[in-house]
Formats: structure tokens, C-alpha cells, sequence
């Protein structure tokens, strides 16, 4: 609506266009500098929410800034892959080149869209596979069982599935493992309610190597002790000695002794209180005791192999439980985060989906506005053959273009998120490289694809129409 008519006859942009371009991205560089320093702002939280409140942020600005600069972004990024992949097809490559940067709004908003659903999908990728790696390196440091058996349900495992793991003559130890729910009377004054208590074996203390900042796990386990986590001690005012006041649902009152104050920074069992289950029964009728969630085993020496297999037959009755060595357990982590994953990629391919009609969008309307150049072309020598190879290469540094952008903002913002699961105890960072080569290098392969209509069209086209076309 802003251009006049005499402008409209002229090819060149107007300054006012030049205005409007400088002006575009001194925008964008403050939007995605604002963002940049939210994300900043997001590794250097001490509270999960306070540091998801300046991810959300983050994640908005930098998407926002590098939609608007895209167009100022596009002239440097598209020489460099033009350097990189087209040059070495000659003129055809250099045209192809100078093709994408005729427009550099058209490219920018076309690339755009591939840009947010790559950005998506390498966020995803990043924060799935932090913590995979996190809980993997969390199992390698605190569980020192062989075996785990339970319900991927997380229901209860049946009194004679327990006796037939301990009657298993391979295993050197059997660790039972309940969760009971108390109420809570603290030194502060305070009663905290709708707390969960394990119940452990003793040897669940060796079962699981649980990081202590004062006391011994294992005294956990003496009669009527307990532990507590570092962050319930600290806001109840709990120290090593301090007695608790704990009233067991469906139980009894009793006063139990604090020995151990675990470390809050934690995957497994984190915030966890322990007591032994002697304590349990002590305070809970036998009728009302809970039964086992969970079995740890451990085989005898040089005899994991057999123990494993005389585990599997002595449960081959309940085959709602599952028992898992440690690689079993970490596959089956990975396939969990997987499935999720895998169901969220399937919503982004939906996003992907779009950004390529898009390309197809632009590459179309490119021809179409290029029909007389086009025409010209040919009559000078250019054959269909290298007119559809243009074209092909045209949306595929476009594709790359908007690939680079998507999965370098999605990285970012992977890295950030992956700062705040670290304030959970999932600190490692973990860049899953193959997934963001193959999405890059997946992304040529649209853009070859996207391009296969709108080069075939253009391949057809009748050389003197094609010039005679005002």
C-alpha cells in the first residue's frame, strides 16, 4: 500500500525499501540479543521455576528475532553455502546462488518456517538425550545391585513373586523395598502430611549408593531411625539426632531419630526419606503393611549370567514383572524418553510438512517472475537439464539456510533447558550429533524435493512464449 505508482515501474527498490530493511533488523538484533540474554539469565538460576520463567521468555524473543532478521541474515549465510556447495556446478551454481538472494524477505520468511520446526525437533533432541545420558552416568555411580525387578505399572509385586526371588540359590542378597505414607511432626513445630516413606532392607543402603551430606545411610536402617533429604531438613530445621514425630497411616505413632541427611542432588530416589522395615512393622499392623514395589538382587560372585537366567524362571509365572540388569534398565529408560519423543517428532513433521509447501510456494512464483529471464536463458543456450538443476539447488541452499537457523537456535535452546533439569540432578549435557547431522543434512533432501515441481514446470516452458511474456 506504501508503494507509489512510479516506483512500481521501476525494478529497483526505492530507499525508502532500504529504510525499512535497516530498520527490520536493528529489530531483530534486539530481539534476539534480549533473548540471548533470557537464556543467559537461565543457566545462572538457583529455583527450576524462576529459571523457566526466563527459558519461556528467551525461547520467545530469539524465535521472534530471527524470523525478523532473517532477511539481513539471508545475504551473508547463502554466500557462505554457495561457497561452500555451489560453486563447484560452475555458472549454473552461481546463478542458482544469486537466485536466493534476489529476494532476501522471500527467502528469509521461507526458510523461516523450516526454521521453527527444526528448532523444535533439535530442542527436543538436545533435552531427550540429556537425560538419557543423565540417568545413564546417575545408574553407573548409584546402583550397585545386578538386578531390579518390578512393574512397569508401578503396581505391587505379590508376596510369592518375592519368595520365589529369594529362593533363587544364585543370588547372594535380596533387598525388599515398600513405600509407606506418613505424617510428619517436625522440630520446627510444623506437621507435614502426604509424605511418602521407604522401607528398605539394610543392604539397600549398598543396593543403592545414596550421597550423604552428614551421617551414614546405613544408620538409617538401626531401630527407629530414619534419613531425611538436605532440603526437608534445612526448611524444618532438622539435624543429625533431631527426632521426628512419625504417625504411619493405618499405624501408629512413633519417634524416630534422624542418623542420615541424604544430598537433595539427586535423580534416583530424590527427596527420598528412608527407614528400615523392622521400623515399619514396628508401627504398622501386619495386615496393613505394604507390600514390595520394588526387589533389588544381587548375584553371587562369577554367577551374574546364571542369576539372571534362574531369576527370569522363577518369575516366568508373573509376567507382569519385569527383571532388568542394569542395561536393561537404561534401554528401557531410553525407550521411554523415546516413545515420548518420538510422538512429539511425529506432530513436528506436520510443521516440516508446511515449510515445504512453502519452498514449493516460493520456487513457483520465483518461475513465474522470472518467466522472461527464464526464456532468455534457454535461447542462449541453457538447457532444461541445467534450468531444473538451478532451480533444484535455489530451494536446497534456501532449505540449508533456514536448517542452519532451526538447529542452531534449537541447540540453544536445548543447552538452556538442559540447565534447569541439572538443578534436578540431571547435569549432563549431551548434544546428540548424528540426529542434528542427519536432520542437516535431511533438510538438502527437502529442498530437493520441494523444488521437483516447480523445475519441471519451468523445464517446459516454450523458449519464445517464455520471452514474449511482459
Amino acid at each position: 500500500g506504501k508503494i507509489s505508482p512510479m516506483a512500481a515501474l521501476r525494478d529497483a527498490g526505492t530507499p525508502a525499501d532500504a529504510k525499512a530493511g535497516w530498520i527490520r533488523g536493528l529489530i531483530g538484533l534486539v530481539l534476539t540479543g534480549a533473548g540471548g540474554f533470557a537464556l543467559y539469565l537461565t543457566s545462572e538460576a538457583d529455583k527450576a521455576s524462576e529459571g523457566s520463567l526466563w527459558l519461556g521468555l528467551g525461547v520467545v524473543l530469539t524465535l521472534i528475532g530471527l524470523v525478523v532478521i532473517g532477511p539481513l541474515l539471508a545475504g551473508g549465510v547463502v554466500r557462505v553455502l554457495g561457497a561452500i556447495l555451489l560453486r563447484i556446478f560452475g555458472p549454473i551454481g552461481r546463478m542458482a546462488e544469486r537466485n536466493a538472494l534476489r529476494n532476501p524477505r522471500r527467502t528469509g520468511a521461507t526458510a523461516s518456517a523450516l526454521m521453527i520446526g527444526l528448532a523444535l525437533v533439535a530442542c527436543l533432541s538436545v533435552v531427550g538425550s540429556s537425560m538419557v545420558a543423565s540417568a545413564t552416568e546417575e545408574l553407573d555411580k548409584s546402583v550397585g545391585t545386578d538386578f531390579i525387578v518390578m512393574q512397569d505399572t508401578g503396581q505391587p509385586i505379590p508376596p510369592q513373586a518375592v519368595e520365589r526371588v529369594k529362593s533363587v540359590s544364585s543370588l547372594e542378597r535380596v533387598t525388599e523395598y515398600k513405600v509407606h505414607e506418613v505424617a510428619l511432626g517436625t522440630p520446627d513445630g510444623e506437621r507435614v502430611t502426604g509424605k511418602d516413606i521407604s522401607a528398605a532392607d539394610p543392604t539397600y543402603a549398598t543396593d543403592l549408593r545414596v550421597e550423604t551430606v552428614q551421617g551414614d545411610l546405613a544408620d538409617a536402617y538401626r531401630p527407629d531411625s530414619m534419613s531425611v533429604p538436605e532440603k526437608f531438613a534445612e526448611d524444618h530445621g532438622i539435624r543429625l539426632g533431631s527426632t521426628v514425630d512419625v504417625a504411619f497411616d493405618d499405624g501408629r505413632t512413633g519417634e524416630l531419630t534422624v542418623r542420615a541427611i541424604t544430598t537433595s542432588d539427586t535423580v534416583i530416589d530424590g527427596g527420598a526419606m528412608y527407614t528400615s522395615i523392622d521400623t515399619l512393622a514396628k508401627y504398622v499392623p501386619a495386615d496393613k503393611m505394604p507390600l514390595d514395589l520394588m526387589v533389588l538382587a544381587s548375584a553371587k560372585d562369577g554367577q551374574q549370567e546364571a542369576a539372571y537366567k534362574d531369576l527370569k524362571a522363577a518369575l516366568s509365572d508373573y509376567p507382569q514383572l519385569k527383571v532388568r540388569d542394569q542395561t536393561d534398565y537404561k534401554e528401557a529408560l531410553q525407550d521411554q524418553i523415546g516413545q515420548l519423543l518420538n510422538m512429539i517428532y511425529g506432530l513436528l513433521a506436520l510443521a516440516i510438512i508446511v515449510a515445504i509447501l512453502g519452498v514449493v510456494n516460493t520456487l513457483a512464483l520465483s518461475v513465474v517472475e522470472r518467466t522472461r529471464e527464464i526464456g532468455l536463458m534457454r535461447a542462449i543456450g541453457l538447457s532444461r537439464r541445467q534450468l531444473r538443476r538451478m532451480i533444484r539447488m535455489e530451494s536446497v541452499v534456501i532449505a540449508l539456510f533456514g536448517a542452519l537457523l532451526g538447529l542452531g537456535l534449537g541447540m540453544g535452546w536445548g543447552a538452556s533447558a538442559q540447565q534447569l533439569l541439572a538443578l534436578e540432578g540431571l547435569k549432563v549435557l549431551d548434544i546428540p550429533w548424528p540426529t542434528i547431522i542427519g536432520v542437516f543434512i535431511g533438510s538438502a533432501f527437502v529442498g530437493l524435493f520441494a523444488a521437483l515441481v516447480p523445475a519441471f514446470r519451468a523445464g517446459r516452458m516454450n523458449v519464445l512464449n517464455a520471452i514474449a511474456t511482459e
